[in-house]
């Protein structure tokens, strides 16, 4: 049974305001973006030798320390491992990748198989019209309770009474010519404006800002499900989507408590997918595998996620952003990471999200030359020293750091003199945990609770942070507590 149109419509505010808070403009000419006079550009120039070309693995080496942040309240130890060569690692340049119909149709057809994909719509029946009409009346002539909802704020309230009143309006010209059947239309691959799919009391209040999108349905497992795609050139934000169908879903079907889990199964059948869906090499990024991707509590209720990185030869991309948040800049460095998450449910898929698609422009260098590692873990602990106590979400009179994992992956970073373009280079990430403790020494807990109020777990309070990334290429910092 399908959710009503003024119930949805509630929610689609909420979700219209997450999404056009993320876009950011693209600027009109490149910006030069390059800070160390021209060493990195020499760099790229530099080939590795024949054998870290083939592939040898480092000696490697383990690094300890120990210090505090220069303000003294949090206190930092290094103990990790060098990690091992990857083989070759090249400089790429790439940018956004827009998607086709095509893809769209592809990825559809490896979660669906050769079922029936129809187009999504929101298209009403004379008779679901007439219930939202009521719906919306009822909520409008109760003020009262329209002051509530929008927290006490009476102008706000009427600015929403005053939209409701057009969305009304709007229903009741579509009333007109509505019929008491909605009809389902093979999807046919093509992209729309989003008004396309709305419902008429939306799409009447729609403003177009480029945003173009495919949206279809389809059934696997007899769970509905929606497929989207949205791209807007003039950002070129682009990012694809499949999840379960609440319109025609109850609490039960989404919220039951799930069994045991096959993790190996599960991530059999992701790379299985993704490979059908024709999007290149992956991997599954291993800690994040068993993650509920909701709240602790779900992970007694049979939700699993899992991340999933692409892979260039042997180097994975970064999953990490860059830093550069001034929107003054170029945008292209904060564009990343690419990746795909996938959600499961009971074992079997649920929901399936497409960031920040990257298409390869052309290789830069097949096999560039590394900084050895001790000068990259150098640079990281001077940016180690500048981490603020508020980096760490707990409270406590102790916070320690722990930096325990370094890895070599592809990040982004800027292009110079390119408003279309950016690089991924090799850098050198750094990871480790942040805990805090009490006035006496002991760890602090941190306690969740369940839909009763009462704790359903309790856990020590420390959190998996992400310290520094240096470029392999020419030392330069990519992300740091001390960048910019």
């Amino acid at each position: 049974m399908r959710t009503s149109a003024f119930t949805r419509s509630l929610a689609a505010l909420a979700a219209l305001v997450l999404l056009l808070g993320g876009c950011q403009a693209t600027p009109e000419k490149g910006v030069v973006t390059s800070k160390n006079d021209g060493v990195f550009e020499s760099a790229l120039e530099s080939t590795a030798p024949p054998a870290s070309a083939a592939g040898q693995e480092a000696e490697g080496g383990v690094y300890t320390d120990s210090f505090e942040n220069a303000a003294g309240d949090v206190s930092v130890r290094v103990e990790l491992t060098e990690p091992e060569a990857a083989g070759a690692a090249p400089v790429l340049q790439v940018r956004p990748m827009a998607f086709t119909g095509q893809q769209a149709e592809q990825i559809a057809r490896a979660l669906f198989g050769d079922g029936p994909v129809y187009e999504y719509t929101e298209q009403m029946t004379r008779g679901e019209i007439e219930q939202t009409i009521l719906e919306i009346r009822q909520f409008i002539g109760d003020w009262d309770t329209m002051v509530y909802y929008y927290g006490g704020d009476e102008t706000l309230a009427q600015k929403a009474k005053e939209d409701f009143e057009r969305r009304i309006a709007d229903l009741e010209r579509a009333y007109q010519t509505a019929s008491d059947t909605v009809e389902q239309v093979p999807c046919a691959w093509e992209f729309h404006s989003p008004d396309y799919y709305m419902s008429p009391e939306m799409a009447g209040g729609y403003q177009d800002d480029g945003t173009r999108e495919i949206k279809a349905t389809a059934t696997l497992d007899g769970v509905p499900y929606v497929l989207g795609v949205s791209e807007n050139p003039e950002t070129r934000v682009h990012f694809l989507y499949v999840c379960p169908d609440e319109r025609f879903l109850s609490g039960e079907q989404t919220d039951d408590a799930g069994g045991e889990q096959d993790v190996e199964a599960m991530t059999a059948w992701a790379l299985e997918a993704v490979e059908k869906m024709g999007l290149g090499q992956w991997t599954v990024v291993p800690d994040s595998i068993g993650q509920a991707g909701i709240d602790p509590y779900k992970r007694d209720q049979g939700y699993c996620q899992m991340s999933l990185t692409r892979m260039y030869g042997s180097i994975p991309a970064a999953q990490y952003g860059t830093g550069v948040q001034d929107p003054a800049q170029q945008y292209a460095a904060s564009y990343g990471p690419e990746m795909i998450e996938l959600q499961f449910y009971n074992g079997r898929f649920r929901q399936m999200w497409y960031y920040n698609a990257t298409q390869t422009v052309t290789t830069v260098n097949e096999n560039v030359e590394l900084i050895p590692f001790s000068r990259a873990l150098e640079t990281a602990e001077e940016q180690m020293k500048m981490i603020p106590r508020e980096w760490v979400s707990f409270e406590g009179a102790d916070v320690r750091v722990t930096a325990d994992r370094a890895e070599l992956s592809l990040a982004c970073v800027p292009m110079k003199d390119s408003a279309t373009d950016f690089y991924l280079v090799p850098a050198y990430a750094f990871f480790g945990t942040a805990a805090a403790y009490d006035e006496d020494g002991r760890q602090v807990m941190s306690q969740y609770l369940g839909p009763d109020g009462q704790v359903v777990q309790e856990e020590p309070a420390q959190e998996t942070v992400f310290l520094a990334a240096v470029n392999a290429v020419d030392g330069s910092v990519i992300y740091g507590p001390g960048l910019g």
